[in-house]
C-alpha cells in the first residue's frame, strides 16, 4: 500500500485530489498547513508528499527544504506559480516533479504512478 499526503490549502482541490487519487493500492490524505502536515508526518511515513508552494503558514520551497534535509519522501509540487525560476527551484531543491496548476489529472495520476 503506498500512503500519499497531499499539502494543499484549497480544502475543495485537496479533497479532490484525495478522490481521485485513492485506489486500491494508494492511501491518500490531506492536510492544508504545514503545521498539519508536520503533525501527520510525526505520526506516519509516506511514499509520496503533493505539495503546494503557496500555504496559509509558510512556504513549500522551505517545508521542500526540510523534507529532503531528512530524506523524506518523494515530492511533486503543485502550484500556481508558473514561473521557470519558481520551477527551477523547486527542482534544484530535490522535488521529482513541479505542475502547474491549472493541470490534468490524467497527467498528475500518471506521474503518481
Amino acid at each position: 500500500m503506498y500512503h500519499i499526503l497531499i499539502v494543499e490549502d484549497d480544502e475543495a482541490l485537496a479533497e479532490g485530489l484525495c478522490r481521485a487519487l485513492s485506489t486500491d493500492t494508494i492511501l491518500a490524505e490531506c492536510r492544508s498547513s504545514i503545521k498539519a502536515a508536520r503533525q501527520q508526518l510525526e505520526k506516519e511515513s509516506y511514499s509520496l508528499i503533493i505539495l503546494d508552494v503557496n500555504l496559509p503558514d509558510g512556504n513549500g520551497f522551505d517545508f521542500l527544504k526540510e523534507l529532503k534535509a531528512e530524506a523524506g519522501p518523494a515530492v511533486i509540487l503543485l502550484t500556481a506559480n508558473d514561473m521557470e525560476t519558481d520551477m527551477v527551484t523547486g527542482l534544484e531543491l530535490g522535488a521529482e516533479d513541479y505542475i502547474t496548476k491549472p493541470f490534468s489529472l490524467a497527467v498528475l495520476r500518471a506521474r503518481v504512478n
